[in-house]
């Protein structure tokens, strides 16, 4: 009886189990399916494309198939992204950089580049047919991805090196190598022979034509099956964390593998194949032919070509751009503090603040400020002179325009003092009343100096004319008196500094309210008042928290300047745009806009992460 209700309760803890593991099995079964479709999908496109580019048909000297790229050509361009992707995924470029006589450190990098390697002298070397050179492409990077996810590359050459001092220990040196060393040896061995033999024994092709007639079928199941056995093995958790995710991020690159080639390959199609694509860039020496305005100096429409109207724009942006920024900072600092104010009035408000231009999008928040700017700004016959230097009017904004030389002269004598600032405070910030007086009084010295010299250059005064009120219905300035600031500049730099600063204070509140309530406290004890406490104490250590949220933030100032085309703004995106209504070239003026506005963020980055380095860095 006892047996009896054992066995029964062993059934019920089995049935129990296979509920519980159904599900999964489910899920595994659901996603092997995706992954099916997925892998058979990109390899086939891969192949149409391969297999009609490998073509070549020449009737008289003349090539007449106009995709035809030939295998080295390909492999010139399909090698080398690939190889920065396999290397950038290894991750041992450090290892190289570091020590590159640890060959063991980046072996994996080390082999995939020599089998790169092999293949374009294999290419050079024999004529491979066009099945040939789907295997070579498609099964060289499916084994190259194999060698990255296993990391087997030492056991293997271990084991070889083993089997070649002892042969007779061959099978139990392969029997106690890793299975992924088996695997590794294994797949290389099966891709060179159904690559070389075909070419060097055409006799024995024929035991190859069903790989050949089904190599999409084939990949992908080869693809699928490491993939169950890359996610089983990750499921166990039978590695330390480091190797976990390095087998998991390396399955996804696998993975991903398919679509990178197929998206390679088009564009090589495409280029070949479409004129709109040809990155030529000759159109751009050509007149432009169009007005930019805010540009530092007068372009001449009729003569300048389209790479002055480029920089212009890039200028424009960029003017934009760090205006915003400034102005951002610097309201949402103001907005962040008033958040956490004691006083209810000034608490409200700067919630409110951030409440109503959080929630509305940057589109309709500049339609509304160009209307109400365009609205307040001053009608013809009713224009505002200031000081007979600043005229603001509808027509545009001018102010003085000082000597450059003086401007830049004033800036470098400022950079210079920071520099001769941050070389005596090398070794820590001298925190007494000597060190505060002499900091004091160089940048006192270096204040007044900056500012004698900018205003010690020529200024170019506006010069405003009134003419014959009969014959025009206009006030206008001399040209080249002034500088012109548009409306459509204010627009946009007010829409992005309202629209940011909102966000920006909310960072602000947070990064303080992050900080101990002992900080404050301390601070309070030593006496400092509420304006001392914020400048000493709270901002110093909130910066830490504030510097990577603000760099993401000044990188949107960057990509969402963009929107002042809606205010008909000459930015880099409606230079662009507009050279695209002209001439039609819209793939290398669309990489030009892409790489330009990835530049900017780029450099934003770098700039931020140094400053943040310098936050976060503790002087003992």
């Amino acid at each position: 009886m006892v047996t009896q209700n054992s066995e029964s309760k062993g059934l019920v803890s089995k049935l129990r189990l296979s509920r519980k593991g159904a599900p999964i099995v489910a899920a595994y079964l659901v996603v092997s399916l995706l992954v099916w479709q997925y892998l058979t999908k990109f390899f086939s496109l891969s192949k149409e494309i391969i297999d009609e580019m490998a073509v070549s048909v020449v009737v008289n000297d003349l090539q007449l198939n106009e995709s035809y790229y030939s295998l080295s050509n390909s492999l010139r361009v399909i090698g080398p992204i690939f190889l920065l992707l396999f290397t950038l995924a290894c991750n041992e470029y450090r290892t190289f950089l570091s020590n590159p006589r640890n060959l063991r450190g980046y072996s994996k990098t080390l082999i995939i580049v020599l089998g790169f390697l092999l293949l374009f002298g294999l290419s050079n070397t024999f004529e491979f047919r066009a099945k040939s050179q789907v295997w070579m492409i498609m099964g060289g990077l499916l084994i190259a991805g194999v060698i990255i996810l296993f990391d087997a590359v030492n056991g293997m050459l271990d084991s070889l090196i083993g089997t070649l001092r002892n042969p007779k220990n061959m099978k139990k040196i392969w029997f106690e190598a890793p299975i992924e060393s088996s695997l590794t040896l294994l797949a290389i061995s099966f891709y060179l022979i159904v690559l070389l033999i075909p070419v060097l024994l055409p006799a024995f092709s024929i035991y190859f034509t069903s790989i050949f007639e089904n190599v999409v079928t084939f990949l992908s199941f080869l693809l699928l099956a490491v993939f169950i056995y890359s996610a089983w093995d990750i499921s166990l958790e039978r590695h330390n964390p480091s190797i976990q995710d390095q087998k998991f991020s390396s399955t996804v690159f696998l993975l991903a593998i398919p679509f990178f080639l197929f998206l390679i390959l088009r564009v090589m199609f495409l280029i070949k194949t479409n004129e709109d694509w040809k990155l030529s860039y000759e159109f751009m020496d050509d007149v432009g032919g169009f007005p930019v305005t805010n540009w530092p100096w007068q372009i001449d429409a009729s003569n300048d070509s389209r790479w002055t109207f480029f920089r212009a724009g890039v200028i424009n942006s960029a003017r934009v751009t760090l205006l915003s920024i400034v102005l951002c900072t610097i309201l949402g600092i103001f907005i962040g503090v008033s958040r956490l104010s004691n006083n209810r009035l000034a608490a409200g408000l700067a919630t409110a603040y951030v409440e109503f231009f959080r929630n509305i999008p940057l589109a309709i928040l500049l339609f509304f400020v160009s209307i109400q700017i365009r609205e307040w700004a001053p009608d013809f016959g009713a224009e505002v002179f200031l000081f007979d230097m600043f005229y603001l009017s509808k027509q545009g904004h001018w102010i003085p325009q000082p000597a450059t030389a003086n401007l830049v002269i004033a800036i470098s004598i400022l950079i210079g003092t920071r520099i001769l600032t941050g070389h005596l405070d090398r070794d820590g910030v001298d925190d007494s009343d000597e060190g505060i007086i002499r900091r004091m009084a160089i940048w006192a010295l270096a204040s007044i100096v900056s500012l004698a010299v900018f205003l010690s250059g020529d200024f170019s005064i506006p010069e405003l004319v009134q003419p014959d009120m009969e014959s025009t219905a206009s006030w206008y300035i001399v040209e080249g008196t002034g500088f012109k600031i548009t409306s459509p500049f204010i627009y946009i730099v007010t829409a992005l500094t309202l629209f940011t600063a909102s966000i920006v204070a909310e960072i602000v509140r947070g990064s303080i309210q992050s900080l101990p309530r002992g900080q404050v406290e301390a601070a309070i004890s030593l006496g400092l008042n509420p304006f001392q406490r914020l400048r000493l104490v709270i901002l110093p250590q909130a910066l830490r928290s504030m510097v990577p949220l603000l760099n993401s933030q000044y990188m949107n100032i960057w990509k969402n300047s963009s929107l002042a085309i809606i205010v008909g703004f000459s930015d880099i995106f409606l230079v662009i745009l507009i050279m695209m209504n002209n001439v039609g070239k819209l793939v290398p003026l669309f990489m030009l806009l892409l790489i330009t506005y990835q530049a900017g963020s780029l450099l934003i980055s770098v700039v931020m992460n140094a400053y943040n380095a310098r936050v976060t860095r503790v002087r003992i």
